[in-house]
């Protein structure tokens, strides 16, 4: 049995034992790599700008004659290939994104100048002018070779867009993890069967698989395991990176998955976390596989997914921001407890967090778990909880650093 910090640090170091010839990537235009983790790094093909351009619509001219009538030599637009060389008392008209002519060095706002672009021959530059004035100099964003994405980054849609300003169609992410999703169980019957007065409804492989799914994983839905040794020693050779599974990590006479996994001698990496709810969790390793046997109670099941599951598989996937943070809300209310680590679900609304149902109620639940869209974590020392005391709130879909912070209050 091991502690709550115990546990994550035991999932963190399990998460580095895979060694980068384990490792598969492919390559995914930019359209479909959303969500995906960057294999290697990238730099910049070229300059951001790549050529000093108009930051607005006006007349690009030199701060040396300010206050002096000068002629209109051309006009320049976004994408014009010409080279214009501005003589003494010469401006250009200019667009936004064109590039600045040589001679100019600023950009003066066509509504600062006396007609705007009504006049055609001559305008009377301002008498107050400032160099590089609405002007985006090359490279001022992105220098040429610059690091654009760090290996182990989360592609969202604003790095892709910074991918596409460098002509970079493709992109190496890594391959995602292939996770298997079984249920456990004799009294379980699939929601689309009938179940009788002794039997329940699978919930557990559709909490499972949506979580994982909210959280950028897909999975494959294998179906129930009844509760029979050599069922389930044959479930763990299923092909995979890793393996769900619902109960049977306890010590009941029908839970035969920790003598299947001593079978297949695998390494155990936890074997129960003091905490309530999810004591019943077993983690374990099969050669490069990870088997993961969450609490069959819905609730206990749902809070060890979220708090230690996610974090650790967002690890394995090479994500270098795999630490979750917590925010920091107001208790709208007190709360007394007794003196052990738990997790209690919480609803935050603002800045203030309230404890679901006061805290009350059963790891078999499922309504709870609707009610809420947070986790305070808890440790023993904290017995006791005062209106408008500050904690540390774990939302149900958390933002990840590469900095650990703790969040158990």
């Amino acid at each position: 049995m091991q502690s709550l910090q115990e546990a994550i640090k035991a999932l963190q170091k399990a998460a580095t034992t895979l060694k980068d010839s384990d490792l598969k990537s492919e390559i995914l235009p930019l359209c479909n790599a959303q969500g995906r983790i960057l294999a290697q790094d990238y730099y910049a093909k070229k300059a951001l700008p790549s050529f000093d351009n108009s930051a607005m619509d006006g007349y690009a001219l030199h701060t040396k004659q300010s206050g002096q009538r000068l002629k209109i030599q051309t006009s320049i637009f976004a994408g014009d290939c010409k080279d214009v060389i501005l003589g003494d008392l010469e401006c250009a008209k200019i667009m936004t994104g064109a590039q600045i002519p040589q001679g100019a060095n600023c950009v003066v706002p066509l509504e600062e100048i006396q007609g705007g672009f009504a006049q055609m021959d001559f305008i009377q530059a301002p008498a107050s002018l400032k160099e590089w004035a609405n002007i985006r100099k090359c490279g001022e964003e992105i220098s040429a070779n610059a690091l654009l994405a760090r290996r182990g980054m989360t592609l969202n849609a604003d790095f892709l867009t910074l991918f596409a300003t460098q002509g970079i169609s493709h992109l190496r992410v890594f391959s995602p993890l292939r996770i298997c999703v079984f249920a456990s169980g004799n009294e379980l019957k699939e929601p689309w069967e009938v179940a009788n007065a002794h039997q329940i409804y699978n919930s557990n492989a559709t909490m499972i698989q949506e979580i994982l799914k909210n959280n950028g994983f897909q999975s494959i839905y294998c179906g129930i395991l009844p509760d029979e040794f050599d069922c389930i020693k044959n479930a763990l050779q299923t092909q995979g990176d890793v393996i769900f599974t619902t109960g049977g990590a306890s010590v009941g006479e029908a839970d035969f998955l920790y003598q299947a996994l001593k079978e297949h001698n695998a390494d155990f990496i936890i074997k129960g976390v003091e905490i309530k709810p999810g004591k019943p969790t077993m983690i374990a390793k099969i050669a490069q596989k990870f088997i993961i046997a969450l609490p069959g109670n819905p609730l206990a099941g749902n809070v060890i997914l979220r708090l230690l599951v996610i974090p650790f598989l967002r690890q394995l996937s090479q994500a270098e921001a795999f630490y979750p943070q917590p925010l920091i809300c107001k208790a709208d209310s007190s709360l007394k407890r007794k003196s052990r680590t738990e997790i209690v679900l919480a609803h935050i609304k603002g800045d203030s967090v309230s404890f679901t149902k006061g805290a009350k109620y059963g790891s078999s639940e499922v309504m709870p778990m609707v009610l809420s869209n947070g986790l305070v974590a808890l440790s023993a020392s904290c017995t006791e909880i005062a209106a408008g005391d500050m904690l540390k709130v774990l939302p149900f879909n958390p933002f990840f650093d590469t900095e650990e912070q703790n969040f158990i209050n």
